[in-house]
């Protein structure tokens, strides 16, 4: 079984952070990374890891607050979340990942939130709180149709979406940075394969 990860793309490189490699390799997951010309049929589910914004066109807003929009990275996590979406593949939605997701199913964000700019704070997920980090300025407005919120975070942002019926799991925090006991909880998305 193999995962796909989505490269992320600054201004000179295309790079994956190794911190989402270890995160799967720690959980005895291969992967490889997936590129905007990469055939997604080599995968058997994917993760589409934290970034810079996605283009507010995306929801039907003008771009008011998006810092480094990149085109080829909102086409490539487009290209990966219809492709999941259509083969009931599992995915991963890490920070923009969770972000991306959303949009892309239909949803829309808050263009620049406070307070959760490198910043730890409590969410609530199964009637338990757990400390997670945070290095967003965006969050999600509307939740789109085919997603349920899972956890929020104690001052009201949406923290996990999950798919309806689909093996889609969003997280807006960064569980490769540091190891939690939700850790564990997020990586069963890819228990199905």
């Amino acid at each position: 079984m193999k995962i796909g990860i989505a490269v992320r793309v600054n201004d000179l490189d295309y790079f994956v952070h190794q911190s989402y490699c270890n995160l799967l390799k720690k959980h005895h997951l291969d992967f490889d990374f997936v590129y905007i010309t990469s055939s997604l049929d080599d995968y058997d589910g994917f993760l589409i890891p934290g970034g810079y914004d996605i283009h507010s066109k995306y929801y039907k807003e003008i771009p008011y607050a998006c810092q480094r929009i990149n085109d080829e990275m909102d086409l490539l996590d487009q290209k990966i979340i219809r492709y999941a979406v259509d083969k009931k593949k599992p995915l991963l939605g890490i920070c923009r990942g969770l972000q991306s997701i959303n949009v892309f199913l239909g949803g829309s964000l808050k263009q620049d939130i406070k307070n959760h700019q490198q910043e730890n704070h409590f969410i609530q997920f199964h009637h338990r709180f757990y400390l997670v980090n945070s290095f967003h300025h965006q969050s999600i407005k509307k939740v789109a149709d085919t997603l349920d919120v899972l956890a929020y975070s104690v001052d009201g942002e949406v923290e996990i979406v999950k798919h309806h019926n689909l093996p889609i799991l969003g997280v807006q925090f960064h569980p490769e940075i540091i190891e939690t006991k939700i850790n564990a909880l997020i990586l069963q998305i890819f228990n199905v394969l």
